[in-house]
């Protein structure tokens, strides 16, 4: 291959990685500020119990499930492009119905759009991105562009808070202002996906997809080259030989169970903070919107740093020891805001929180990625976002329920009992499965 053409792959690929995650931050950045806030527009404004949230979280997880099971992991290569500017447009409109809902049947209808948006998008961008590194990459060479794809989710998740607090300074604490605001968050990454769309196909016309170039024909030399514009929806749309995976296949595999017990030893205590942990600092914190997406981002700053910092080792090394410590931190913070009192304590408790959050979603999918082919990927990538959703879907109705019956502080300390049993689930499997997962393991960098 002559330096040209490696010059041009190069660019193609960080173009296309670039973009990909320009979309992920836009849209999750929006993404979280509804999940978060949402509540406090329930409760506070509609005047909503525990439980009538914890339904409507339930019904936004269901949804989101439904998205990912049934049409995720089914959508024809040639139109994920399409799909996801339709995906995030959905996205967009959630936004002004949350900031017009005086009804729960209007915030119902809010709470869909941005299941279903959501459940659409952001398994199609975890494989766009895990396959940038291409078809045939070995072990540990997916791990960076994972990691990249943490930091951004991570970086949108960080700014998002005080963007927020800014608006809801500017609005002297309008929860219905704020969402006005986000809506441009999800119109935007549509709209950079729909430009490069059409980039694309401009080059199109012009020039073939893949060209032959043919040098040294005495030497009989033929080379595959690749415009760099291109290359950037390729990545989201190319899935050649896509193999659809059972989720009891999936679960032969040592390392996906590795994965999936990383996934879900944070789901509850994640899942409880972004329903409730508005509505919890509110009223039991005595804290003000605008310090409450204080919180918030000291929780997402935390992360953001723990993921550039497996972006820049990466590859990783040692994972289960990693997913060790995500465990031991998870419960002494659940233990600090279950016991805490005032402010500081309370950005003690979101601040060592925030470590767990930043570990187990790269470590999941970096393991996940790197033990199966690429072609298997949309349905693994799947089969791990949606069993989180699964208990998106669960929790919230329960934990809404147990707040109305015994408080928010004793609910949030009985979240003890399943990170705990996850924690030691995943240990034995990695006790277990030890050769396995060596085979997996990322190289020393």
């Amino acid at each position: 291959m002559s330096s040209r053409t490696r010059l041009k792959a190069g660019l193609g690929i960080g173009a296309a990685l670039g973009v990909l995650l320009a979309v992920t931050m836009l849209m999750r950045a929006s993404q979280n500020m509804a999940q978060t806030t949402f509540p406090l527009v329930a409760g506070d404004l509609l005047h909503l119990n525990a439980t009538a949230v914890g339904a409507l979280a339930a019904a936004g997880g269901g949804a989101s499930v439904l998205a990912m099971v049934v049409l995720a992991s089914r959508i024809p290569s040639r139109v994920v492009a399409p799909v996801l500017i339709a995906s995030l447009l959905m996205l967009g409109l959630a936004f002004p119905l949350v900031a017009a809902a005086h009804s729960v049947v209007v915030l119902t209808v809010a709470v869909l759009l941005l299941g279903l948006g959501g459940g659409l998008v952001f398994p199609t961008l975890i494989t766009a991105v895990g396959g940038v590194a291409g078809e045939d990459a070995g072990p540990g060479a997916r791990d960076r562009p994972i990691a990249l794809l943490g930091v951004a989710l991570s970086a949108s998740l960080a700014i998002g808070p005080f963007v927020e607090t800014a608006s809801l300074a500017v609005s002297g604490g309008n929860l219905r202002t704020a969402f006005l605001w986000f809506t441009l968050g999800p119109v935007l990454a549509a709209l950079l996906m729909a430009a490069v769309v059409t980039w694309r196909s401009g080059w199109g016309r012009a020039r073939r997809a893949v060209r032959w170039e043919t040098r040294g024909k005495a030497a009989g030399r033929a080379e595959l080259v690749s415009p760099a514009p291109e290359v950037v929806v390729e990545a989201a749309s190319s899935a050649p030989g896509t193999a659809r995976v059972s989720l009891r296949r999936a679960l032969d595999d040592p390392a996906f169970q590795v994965a999936l017990l990383g996934q879900l030893l944070y789901a509850a205590p994640f899942a409880a903070l972004i329903v409730f942990g508005a509505l919890f600092a509110r009223h039991d914190y005595g804290l003000s919107p605008a310090q409450i997406q204080v919180a918030f981002g000291v929780f997402f700053v935390v992360s953001f740093l723990v993921r550039a910092g497996l972006a820049w080792r990466s590859p990783i090394r040692h994972k289960l020891g990693w997913f060790r410590v995500s465990a031991t931190l998870a419960v002494v913070g659940l233990v600090v805001i279950g016991l805490g009192h005032g402010e500081l304590q309370l950005l003690l408790a979101m601040a060592l929180l925030g470590v767990p959050h930043g570990l187990t979603f790269p470590l999941s999918m970096a393991l996940a990625a790197e033990s199966r082919p690429h072609r298997e990927l949309p349905s693994i990538n799947a089969h791990l976002t949606a069993s989180v959703q699964a208990v998106n879907l669960a929790l919230p109705l329960f934990l809404g329920l147990g707040i109305d019956a015994v408080g928010f502080r004793a609910t949030f300390l009985i979240l003890l009992i399943p990170v705990a049993a996850a924690a030691a689930a995943q240990h034995r499997a990695g006790l277990r499965q030890g050769h396995s997962l060596a085979s997996v393991a990322s190289p020393q960098r």
